[in-house]
């Protein structure tokens, strides 16, 4: 076992380890490089992060066992909260010598940061809301809001790991922004003018929202200026953990058909980031039903033309008694338990990060064909990922029923099955068409399908 609670021998923590367990000939086809020539489509680049928020002061020990856990999963990126009451916890005194420590570990690990700016100090806020709480006001001054966010964006600017600043949080929620669409308008703009100003190198983005709210958005961005004030536009998504249980991984981006035109032609087209995503372990829902979902969510998110980006909350679990905004299920999030060791869906993730490790894909969908066996009442959904190597990755499941059924992807030559853990289970040296492909309803399969190799 090591320090961080991974064991050590069953960490996967790269995809040779996994490929050892392989036959040679397929361990030899998944190294070459494809000879054919795919299929020219749009591509777009890919990429992950790790949501862990940290409180100033916080034990930077135990934050360095979370970045154990970053490089363990091969994923690079945090992102999480500072707080604005933290750092200014009264007006014009700043104390960011523990942010200066806690980027200097990060960078030790390899790890970039894309940090957000919110929660209001009491002595800067609006005092009346809707509510008890101050911390989701808007501030009551900009000027106190410009100078902070100049303040920390100059701090962050020592470190070169730093790569954007989000402004707020949730912010089309009374829960975090007790505001109003306009306001959070101005907040945006005021903090981009004042981050630019004092740290160009970070990519200013708007703050995730936690759906994608047509009418927000229109308001928001029908402010002068807002659109140009952000470079990426991110959205979150707990579908099957609050939302109503109609709302599913499979439909929740339904949503950005009618969103994405408003916001693009309010705001400007952005990259979409679904950089807030996640799903309890509890007494309802098992570390299996955990590792399912984050399946369905990556393949089903990414498929999307306009989706280059997910964050996973959280890396860790909650403490028993430790303090958190929210209802019981902030407490089961984490794809590790409190005591950082691996629940299933660690594993799921270390192999979807995996699979998708490539400068960029392409959304292929259209290339599979059902060859027989969809007929039925199910709920059928695959995904096809094009590597830039030529290998395919091949997410397919049904939620409804059981089935078997026959698939036919061209251009490739054999396919390696993995389950849910990480973990190869067969492998077929003709894969053109995977047949007699059994479903058994809410389990996805999960395939990396290789290119002929070169000659």
């Amino acid at each position: 076992m090591s320090s961080n609670g991974v064991v050590a021998d069953d960490s996967m923590k790269s995809r040779m380890r996994r490929l050892r367990l392989l036959p040679a000939i397929v361990l030899v086809a998944l190294l070459c490089v494809p000879s054919h020539a795919q299929q020219q489509r749009a591509r777009k680049p890919v990429s992950f992060a790790i949501l862990e928020d940290y409180d100033k002061g916080d034990d930077l020990r135990a934050v360095e066992a979370d970045f154990k856990l970053f490089q363990s999963l091969e994923i690079e990126t945090w992102r999480g909260s500072l707080r604005w009451d933290d750092y200014e916890p009264q007006r014009g005194r700043d104390d960011f010598a523990w942010l200066h420590r806690f980027a200097e570990l990060a960078e030790r690990y390899g790890i970039e940061l894309r940090p957000y700016i919110g929660y209001t100090p009491e002595w800067a806020a609006r005092p009346e809301g809707s509510d008890k709480d101050v911390w989701n006001n808007p501030a009551a001054r900009a000027d106190d809001w410009q100078r902070f966010a100049g303040s920390i964006a100059a701090a962050l600017a020592q470190h070169r790991n730093v790569r954007s600043i989000e402004i707020y949080n949730e912010e089309n929620a009374k829960q975090w922004w007790d505001g109003t669409p306009e306001e959070y308008a101005n907040t945006l703009i005021a903090g981009s003018r004042a981050i630019r100003a004092r740290n160009p190198r970070a990519t200013v983005l708007f703050g995730g929202i936690v759906y994608p709210d047509v009418g927000w958005i229109d308001r928001a961005c029908g402010v002068a200026g807002a659109g140009a004030a952000f470079a990426v536009l991110p959205i979150h998504a707990y579908p099957e953990s609050w939302l109503p249980p109609d709302v599913t991984v499979e439909n929740y981006l339904d949503q950005l058909t009618a969103f994405l035109p408003t916001a693009d032609r309010a705001c400007g087209r952005k990259p979409i980031w679904i950089n807030e995503a996640g799903f309890p372990t509890d007494a309802a829902r098992s570390e299996r039903d955990q590792a399912y979902w984050w399946v369905r969510a990556v393949a089903t998110f990414l498929s999307h033309p306009r989706v280059e980006h997910i964050g996973v909350y959280e890396i860790k679990d909650l403490a028993p008694g430790q303090q958190t905004i929210g209802d019981a299920i902030n407490y089961h999030l984490g794809i590790t338990r409190a005591d950082r060791t691996p629940k299933i869906a660690f594993y799921t993730i270390d192999l979807l990060t995996d699979l998708l490790s490539t400068p960029t894909i392409s959304v292929d969908d259209d290339d599979v064909r059902v060859v027989a066996g969809a007929d039925g009442a199910g709920d059928l959904h695959y995904h096809l990922l094009t590597r830039t190597d030529g290998d395919r990755v091949l997410f397919v499941w049904d939620r409804k029923s059981s089935r078997t059924l026959n698939l036919s992807v061209p251009g490739v030559q054999s396919s390696v099955e993995f389950d849910v853990d990480g973990r190869p289970l067969g492998y077929d040296l003709d894969a053109a068409v995977l047949s007699h492909l059994t479903l058994t309803a809410g389990v996805p399969r999960v395939f990396r399908l290789l290119a002929p190799a070169s000659r």
